[in-house]
């Protein structure tokens, strides 16, 4: 008897599960393929799942940091809401997969909700006992990114963490598939920070982009032995997300020259510098695009480290190579005066002087005025009485 009741209660429990729905509505297998409306007070977007429809949107708060287009993560800033609702599907559970360490823990969420997080799986799991079709979370906290989003009828335990692949180089990262979580087992050596965006090298001198909180310095080592999530961000710049690095050894990084004709999107994250590069008028102090010249190739800049600006004139620059729009958009580092050969110096003073006025028009009899001076490939800003 007591077999047949543990048998009929087996039963019982194979056909609940059988009528359990759950969905995945973000995510690494379709985030690519959601179409998001919107500006930066806000994004929607609407996902198909099963034969259920769902809405993800941001909400910006308005003391908080202006929202910006999801891509493989959605970055609720502090104070921001994600509202998760659907007009044909009742849900007692979703869980929040996080980018985890500042990006992640406890917020707030909807009145008659509860709310657990997991550190280790990165997960917030928001449960209640009664369906509804809508759940918001404020992050409350701090800055939450979502990586994945899971919709149940049910409660659903969150999936294990996978097991981390060793990689031996950034080649070898980057031939994985964006989300796989990795051991890092070579050295990397740091070429330029800004805030929580690291690019270093390996010992190979391939890039990568190191995104999470940390102290570094250019030059820095940081040795092997720690995990991460590579990702393809934007399906363009290869990053390592990270929640913590081994304490690193004192180095030296130099940025390699690299001909202006050789800068592609395959130099993506790279730390180089660009030799001789003329700039027609004085560069921009805020963060705006702008054009310098090698020779006939035309470079595209973007001054998005607010570096400070320089005069007219020929510079070596050193930049980080990004990618927009599927083409190369070097973000500038640092200027110097371009290091000239005497022999340059006096071809340019024999070259022909081709004089322009302030707003780039030729000027044949310049007078009274300051102009911009062109001989050869240098160019300077000379007051003409």
């Amino acid at each position: 008897m007591k077999k047949l009741l543990l048998s009929i209660a087996v039963a019982a429990v194979g056909v609940m599960g059988a009528n359990a729905e759950q969905y995945t509505i973000f995510g690494a297998d379709n985030y690519a393929s959601l179409e998001w409306t919107g500006d930066a007070n806000g994004f929607e977007t609407t996902v198909k799942a099963g034969e259920k429809t769902f809405t993800i949107k941001t909400i910006k708060h308005e003391s908080s940091t202006a929202l910006i287009k999801p891509g493989d993560q959605i970055r609720v800033y502090k104070k921001a809401q994600i509202v998760i609702s659907s007009a044909d599907f009742d849900f007692k559970n979703v869980i929040l997969s996080s980018q985890g360490g500042n990006y992640g823990g406890e917020q707030t969420v909807s009145e008659g909700w509860t709310q657990k997080y997991d550190a280790t799986a990165k997960t917030l799991t928001i449960s209640s006992t009664t369906a509804a079709k809508t759940v918001t979370m404020t992050a409350s906290a701090n800055q939450f990114r979502v990586t994945g989003i899971v919709v149940s009828d049910t409660e659903v335990a969150p999936e294990p963490e996978p097991e981390a692949t060793k990689v031996a180089s950034v080649a070898a990262t980057k031939a994985l598939a964006t989300g796989t979580k990795i051991a890092v087992d070579y050295a990397l050596t740091v070429g330029f920070v800004r805030n929580s965006n690291v690019f270093a090298c390996d010992e190979a001198g391939d890039f990568i982009q190191l995104y999470g909180s940390n102290t570094l310095s250019v030059g820095d080592v940081i040795p092997a032995g720690w995990e991460g999530t590579y990702k393809l961000y934007n399906g363009a710049t290869p990053e390592i997300e990270f929640d913590a690095l081994p304490a690193t050894t004192a180095g030296t990084f130099t940025a390699k020259a690299v001909a202006a004709a050789d800068i592609t999107t395959d130099l993506v994250n790279s730390v180089v510098v660009v030799k001789d590069v003329v700039f027609a008028e004085a560069t921009p102090a805020t963060k705006s695009n702008f054009t310098g010249k090698v020779g006939d190739v035309e470079l595209s800049f973007r001054n998005n480290y607010e570096q400070a600006s320089v005069e007219a004139g020929t510079y070596d620059v050193t930049i980080v190579v990004t990618v927009y729009n599927n083409a190369p958009s070097l973000y500038v580092v640092s200027y110097a005066p371009a290091q000239s050969s005497g022999i340059e110096d006096i071809e340019a003073a024999e070259a022909e002087a081709v004089y322009y006025n302030l707003q780039g028009v030729r000027v044949d009899n310049p007078e009274n005025g300051i102009f911009i001076v062109c001989r050869g490939d240098k160019v300077t800003k000379q007051v003409i009485r």
